[in-house]
């Protein structure tokens, strides 16, 4: 049976060749959107404009603290890594149960997408349920539901600013929220805040009855 220091080195491990993982998958997936110009440009933009996508911005962001992740374990990567689980979870979940149903998976797990919609989302969530002594306060539940929050903010104050501008690709409200009014868009981003603040709850509740397990075992 082993001991609580072999299960330590075990769980170094794990977090090390999972960081290794994440922070080339991230990298092969931004390689390919900002070169590669897909037939359907709805959902993946090349160059810098890439960037104004919360999932890129999400994934992005989960490769860079897989990076930090390998340099530095502590609490402060623990609550990272849990805000980028949620992060990427989120788009997860709108793609498997909204956007992969209309639109079809086919394209939607396409070319740079199947990292960025799938692969790297379950690898940082499996990461985060199974991470020992995982952030679960209700200040980083709440932390997690904040980056959609300030993403929201952003997109809706550029359009105040810049207007909707011109026709897509060169339009400021490219998800097309305000094709049925500011009370359906506020609506909409309240929904998305939600449903990020319940992943991250749900994510909390899987890590803490997985680690009750392996103590009772």
């Amino acid at each position: 049976m082993l001991g609580k220091d072999d299960n330590r080195n075990i769980s170094r491990i794990r977090q090390t060749v999972t960081n290794i993982v994440l922070v080339i998958l991230v990298t092969i997936g931004m390689y390919m959107t900002m070169t590669y110009r897909s037939a359907w440009m709805e959902f993946q933009m090349r160059g810098i404009m890439c960037l104004r996508y919360f999932t890129v911005q999400s994934n992005l962001f989960a490769g860079i603290v897989a990076l930090v992740a390998l340099f530095y374990q502590g609490k402060a990567t623990k609550i990272l890594k849990f805000m980028s689980a949620a992060a990427t979870g989120l788009t997860f979940a709108v793609v498997a149960l909204f956007l992969g149903p209309v639109y079809g998976y086919g394209r939607m797990y396409k070319n740079a997408n199947l990292y960025f919609h799938l692969i790297v989302p379950l690898i940082c969530m499996v990461d985060y349920i199974l991470i020992t002594d995982a952030p679960k306060k209700m200040k980083w539940k709440i932390a997690c539901a904040m980056l959609t929050v300030i993403y929201g903010f952003g997109y809706i104050l550029n359009i105040l600013i810049n207007g909707k501008g011109g026709r897509y690709p060169n339009n400021n409200d490219f998800y097309f929220f305000l094709r049925w009014g500011w009370g359906v868009a506020i609506l909409i981003f309240a929904g998305i805040i939600s449903v990020s603040f319940g992943i991250a709850c749900l994510l909390s509740l899987l890590n803490s009855k997985v680690h009750i397990k392996e103590e009772e075992n």
